[in-house]
C-alpha cells in the first residue's frame, strides 16, 4: 500500500503537466487560428484589390464597346438545382456579379430576377438577415437609380462575408469570392478584343494575375475535397493567365468558361 503513496506525487505532477500541456496546446491552436484568418483575410483583400468596382467595370465596357447579353449570365432558373453547400456559395458570387452586370446596364427586370437568385441561395446558406424583405423594397424604390441598386447589392454581400467569418464559416466565404472573381473574368473575355494591344480589358485581365495567386493560396488553405478540383483548374489556369496576343487572350477565354460552366452546371 505504501508503494500508492510514493506513487502520488509522481501522479500529481504528471497531471499537472498534462493539464499545462493542454492548455498550451490551447493557447497554440488559438494562435495558429488567428493567424490562418489573418492571412485568409490578407489574401482576400488582395484579391479584391484588383477587381473594377461595377461603376468602373460599366465605364470600361461602355470604352470598349461592350453590348450587353442576357445569355452570358448565369441562367436563373438554375438556382433550383444547386444543392449542395459549395454549389449555393460559388453560384452565390456569381449571381452576384450577374447583378451588378445586369444593373451598370440599366436591366431593371433582368436586375430584379438576379436579386431574387441571390435572396434564394442566401437564405439556404442561413443569411437570412441578407437580402431580406427590407433589403428588396429598398432596391425596388431606387431600382431606375444605378448607383444606389448596386451599393445596396454591395453591402448586402459584404455583410455575408462578414456573417460567414464570424460563424467560422470561412470555406464558404471564400467560396463566394472565388465564384465572383470568376464570373468577372468570364464576362470580361466575353468580348472579340480585336485591338487587343489597345484593349483596356486586355490590361484590366492581366492586372487579375496576381489576385488569381492569392485565391489559388486561399482556397489551398482549406484542405477541402469540395474545393481541391477547382483549386487544380484555378491552377492551370494560372499557368497561362498572360495576354500578349490574340491567341492568349483566347486560351485564356476557353480556360475560364469552362471552369465557370463545371461550376454553374
Amino acid at each position: 500500500m505504501r508503494y500508492y503513496f510514493l506513487l502520488l506525487p509522481t501522479l500529481f505532477l504528471l497531471l499537472l503537466t498534462s493539464c499545462a500541456d493542454e492548455e498550451t496546446s490551447i493557447v497554440e491552436n488559438k494562435e495558429a487560428i488567428e493567424i490562418r484568418t489573418e492571412k485568409r483575410v490578407e489574401a482576400s483583400n488582395k484579391v479584391l484589390s484588383t477587381v473594377p468596382l461595377p461603376l468602373e467595370a460599366a465605364e470600361i465596357f461602355k470604352t470598349e464597346g461592350v453590348i450587353y447579353d442576357k445569355n452570358y449570365l448565369n441562367a436563373v432558373e438554375n438556382v433550383n438545382s444547386y444543392t449542395t453547400s459549395t454549389q449555393k456559395a460559388l453560384n452565390f458570387g456569381i449571381y452576384g456579379v450577374d447583378l451588378s452586370y445586369a444593373t451598370i446596364f440599366d436591366q431593371t427586370q433582368a436586375c430584379m430576377l438576379y436579386i431574387n437568385c441571390s435572396k434564394k441561395l442566401a437564405e439556404e446558406l442561413g443569411l437570412t438577415n441578407v437580402f431580406d424583405v427590407a433589403t428588396i423594397e429598398r432596391i425596388e424604390n431606387n431600382i431606375e437609380t444605378k448607383d444606389s441598386v448596386l451599393f445596396i447589392a454591395e453591402q448586402s454581400y459584404r455583410q455575408a462575408d462578414a456573417y460567414l467569418k464570424t460563424t467560422q464559416q470561412e470555406e464558404l466565404a471564400a467560396l463566394v469570392l472565388a465564384g465572383g472573381w470568376i464570373e468577372g473574368l468570364y464576362l470580361g473575355t466575353r468580348q472579340s478584343a480585336k485591338d487587343i494591344d489597345n484593349s483596356v480589358i486586355k490590361q484590366k485581365i492581366n492586372a487579375q494575375k496576381q489576385s488569381l495567386v492569392e485565391l489559388i493560396n486561399l482556397l489551398e488553405s482549406f484542405k477541402s475535397d469540395n474545393i481541391a478540383n477547382l483549386n487544380n483548374q484555378l491552377k492551370q489556369l494560372d499557368e497561362i493567365f498572360i495576354i500578349k496576343n490574340q491567341e492568349d487572350f483566347i486560351n485564356i477565354a476557353n480556360k475560364v468558361t469552362k471552369i465557370r460552366n463545371q461550376i454553374i452546371n
